[in-house]
């Protein structure tokens, strides 16, 4: 094949040639010293293609990784997004797992930690939020496991920080169903939250 243009891009070189379109990276480029109008080996630009895309791919997801934690969906979806090539965004995946990169059973067990003690969402809200994370429904029952009672005995202060100022009369029967369904919402259990309301009312009453 012979190159006809080398057109400086963001972050890699376009090659056009008379067999097609290729992208290098800078390193290769000048490695095999490539300039516009020289014959070159179609199947050795057809790797040099592969090798680069990898490591634009590869680089990109361990940007992403430097800002935050991803699932192994979450990162695959997000490499497929740019680079809409199943086989390569597979081949990143692969690699950032056997390097440890990407660990969902190490991303669940924290993300569960922080929905409960830090965002105070019920067990249901927590759940649901994993779920949308793509990750495994048994991984995440696991992970949530060592937080059922945290997120039980999170119910009364976080009713009292939410609706506390709603809650100033044991027959406001709006008000209540009002703090019912907002606790709801966080993923609360119904019945573990009327029982709540209850306890803060018979409180609120003593210290009166």
């Amino acid at each position: 094949m012979k190159i006809i243009e080398i057109t400086k891009q963001k972050t890699y070189y376009a090659i056009r040639t008379t067999e097609g379109d290729f992208e290098l990276d800078g390193e290769l480029l000048r490695k095999y010293q490539l300039m516009e109008g020289m014959e070159f080996d179609g199947e050795t630009m057809e790797e040099l293609h592969r090798k680069s895309r990898f490591r634009r791919a590869y680089r990109r997801a361990c940007y992403l990784l430097d800002e935050r934690d991803y699932s192994y969906c979450m990162m695959y979806q997000k490499l497929m997004k740019t680079y809409q090539d199943r086989e390569l965004c597979r081949s990143v995946m692969e690699q950032l797992v056997q390097c440890g990169s990407i660990n969902d059973r190490r991303y669940a067990a924290r993300l569960a930690e922080y929905l409960v003690e830090t965002k105070r969402f019920g067990i249901f809200r927590a759940r649901q939020e994993m779920l949308r994370r793509g990750l495994d429904k048994n991984l995440i029952e696991e992970s949530l496991a060592p937080f059922e009672e945290t997120a039980e005995e999170n119910i009364p202060e976080v009713l009292e920080k939410k609706y506390g100022r709603i809650l100033t009369d044991p027959k406001d029967w709006k008000a209540r169903e009002k703090a019912v369904a907002g606790m709801a919402r966080l993923g609360y259990n119904y019945r573990a939250v009327k029982d709540a309301i209850e306890d803060y009312f018979a409180e609120f009453e003593e210290e009166e």
